[in-house]
């Protein structure tokens, strides 16, 4: 069965700003087969990643694909400017490629530049956030210690920031935290970037000096995140 057109202007957006630059990162690589992992199984999927893995073949079905439903547009050209910042730089190719995306889809280009200037400023307070809950976890509200900065450094650089944010960050993230603070800026991201941040941390957990009492902590911070029961019992590892 074909993918949603919505979603195959997502890929293809996507795959398009991944090669603008004529360097597929392995953070970019990674991302853009998790989303095709995320939508696509059987023969969809081996033509997908056969399709994203071309910048020839993306080009094609870009100009192939019928215009989506105009209520889908943003959250196209969003995450698809979400894969210009998963290597930690944003570079011209890859903003002259998300414009050309956004005039095929007839967003008017000063409507385009109000949005990604948005994107970038919650991408940086996801970042920041997670930075933070990251020191709490390792910390439980005290300095993390010297041996978990490595862990912090982890968890941030897979930020979907800059680097020179990214290294800020690390720093940030090994002073005390405020695990109420914590709290309150976690409820006050979406569902899905609830969801993610606490993946980012189980996912480098086993990491942490203290492990036992950084997992406690992260189930406090779970039970207080406004997930409900069975969302907390989709994340793996906790």
């Amino acid at each position: 069965m074909a993918l949603p057109l919505a979603t195959q202007w997502t890929l293809v957006a996507s795959g398009l700003i991944a090669h603008a630059d004529h360097v597929l990162t392995g953070e970019e690589c990674e991302r853009l087969m998790g989303l095709v992992d995320e939508v696509a199984d059987g023969d969809d999927y081996a033509q997908w990643m056969s399709i994203i893995s071309d910048p020839e073949a993306l080009e094609t079905q870009l100009a192939g694909l019928p215009i989506p439903p105009q209520q889908s547009h943003r959250k196209i050209a969003e995450t698809a400017w979400l894969m210009a910042v998963v290597d930690g730089e944003r570079v011209d190719a890859e903003i002259a490629a998300l414009q050309r995306i956004a005039a095929r889809l007839s967003i008017e280009p000063m409507q385009l530049e109000f949005w990604r200037e948005a994107w970038t400023t919650a991408q940086h307070g996801f970042a920041e956030i997670t930075a933070a809950a990251a020191g709490w976890m390792l910390g439980g509200g005290g300095p993390v210690l010297p041996e978990d900065r490595g862990v912090i450094r982890d968890i941030t650089h897979a930020l979907p920031t800059t680097h020179e944010h990214r290294e800020q960050l690390v720093d940030r993230g090994c002073v005390a935290q405020d695990g109420e603070d914590i709290e309150r800026r976690l409820r006050a991201l979406t569902k899905p970037q609830r969801r993610d941040l606490l993946q980012r941390l189980i996912d480098v957990i086993s990491q942490a000096t203290r492990s036992d009492e950084a997992r406690e902590r992260l189930r406090q911070l779970a039970a207080g995140s406004g997930l409900s029961t069975e969302d907390r019992a989709r994340l793996q590892g906790l």
